[in-house]
């Protein structure tokens, strides 16, 4: 696990906030599903993005209800095993659900980790997509520097502060128009 100055505010952040960090993490990253599977000429992407609709709706909709047992079974089937697939595209969709499952677990176990689980998840994104364009591994003082890390940890530094604010679904939704305004994902792809 990286040691970052954020890791403290993740673990410490309420149930709500949690579940809106993993969120805003994965509507940045869902692009990288939706174009795995794409390649893999899959209407899974569908149903991620349904899925991602849903967490959205339950955090913004007064009275909105979902039954995140039967969301879970559905999701849980459209995850990608990695050693089917001999492209790299597989790996940011795998760390998409890795992502995407932090948020069911934060809505169902109200665990403290899930949003740490999250901001690492897509460090490792990062790292991943570097050494693959390097052909060569990064240790951590060499991720640190990396504009894509430096990017993402600004990016999760300003998820935190916003969600310092009082709860509100206008608070929740300009969260999510900050992410998709990105318009690219935490290692560089547009999302247009």
């Amino acid at each position: 696990m990286l040691s970052l100055s954020i890791n403290d505010r993740l673990t410490n952040l309420q149930a709500w906030q949690q579940s809106v960090f993993c969120m805003a993490l994965a509507e940045q990253n869902i692009t990288h599903f939706i174009m795995f599977s794409q390649a893999i000429e899959s209407e899974n992407a569908t149903i991620a993005e349904n899925i991602l609709q849903l967490f959205w709706e339950k955090m913004t909709v007064k009275g909105a209800k979902i039954n995140f047992t039967i969301q879970e079974e559905n999701f849980n089937a459209i995850i990608p095993e990695s050693s089917d697939y001999d492209f790299y595209g597989v790996y940011p969709a795998v760390d998409y659900c890795v992502i995407a499952q932090c948020i069911f677990n934060s809505f169902t176990t109200k665990s403290k980790e899930e949003a740490l689980n999250a901001s690492q998840t897509s460090f490792a994104t990062i790292a991943s997509f570097i050494e693959l364009q390097t052909d060569q591994e990064i240790d951590e003082a060499e991720l640190l520097q990396e504009p894509l890390f430096i990017e993402q940890l600004t990016l999760q530094e300003t998820l935190l502060d916003m969600l310092e604010n009082e709860r509100s679904p206008e608070l929740i939704k300009s969260i999510r128009v900050h992410i998709k305004a990105l318009e690219s994902t935490s290692i560089g792809i547009s999302t247009l």
